[in-house]
């Protein structure tokens, strides 16, 4: 297997919460940085995927900027990262995942076979959450072309690699339907 990065994917702006997520805090620490802790005992090292010229909402971590143009969404994070890291698989959290903690990621890499492109969890009514996983190096050409065609929803691409899909029965420890709840207005962040 090779190397694991982390990558928190820090790069929207947030416009629903009044200002770009990964800089919100909650009980003390910003959203990136959260996440960043998450990652860390899995990963060799963790990234904080920021937009293009955009501050670092967690400065103890290396910080990896989208390239422009800006507004590409999360598929432009996990190209540049690709970009950064050589050959090393990213596992995956955006930063508006605040529930996500290191057993859940912990079982995603767990669960991966060797002929996955991708591993995320669904939650119990069936949506996919493929920025919660592991993203292995054979899905960087996959994301390198959807961008090439302006195609910048992760959801698109889903078709065109080796997904596999944790449910409930195979993530039974984990309260999924909590757990990947994510924050886009700022009483999603209240109620967490």
């Amino acid at each position: 297997m090779s190397q694991t990065i982390g990558l928190v994917l820090a790069g929207g702006l947030g416009s629903r919460m009044g200002q770009p997520k990964g800089e919100l805090l909650l009980r003390g620490r910003s959203l990136a940085e959260r996440a960043a802790l998450a990652l860390r005992p899995l990963c060799g090292s963790v990234l904080i995927g920021v937009a293009p010229g955009a501050p670092n909402p967690a400065p103890g971590f290396a910080p990896v900027e989208d390239s422009p143009p800006a507004g590409r969404g999360p598929l432009a994070g996990l190209e540049a990262a690709f970009a950064a890291t050589g050959r090393a698989d990213l596992l995956v959290l955006a930063c508006d995942y605040p529930a996500v903690e290191t057993d859940l990621l912990r079982a995603i890499v767990a669960a991966a076979r060797s002929e996955d492109d991708l591993v995320f969890p669904v939650d119990p009514k069936g949506k996919d959450h493929p920025l919660v996983g592991l993203w292995r190096r054979s899905a960087e050409p996959v994301v390198r072309e959807a961008l090439a065609r302006r195609q910048h929803k992760v959801r698109a691409l889903l078709a065109e690699l080796a997904v596999r899909r944790l449910r409930e029965q195979e993530l039974s420890r984990f309260d999924l339907g909590r757990v990947l709840v994510n924050v886009n207005v700022p009483e999603d962040l209240l109620a967490g």
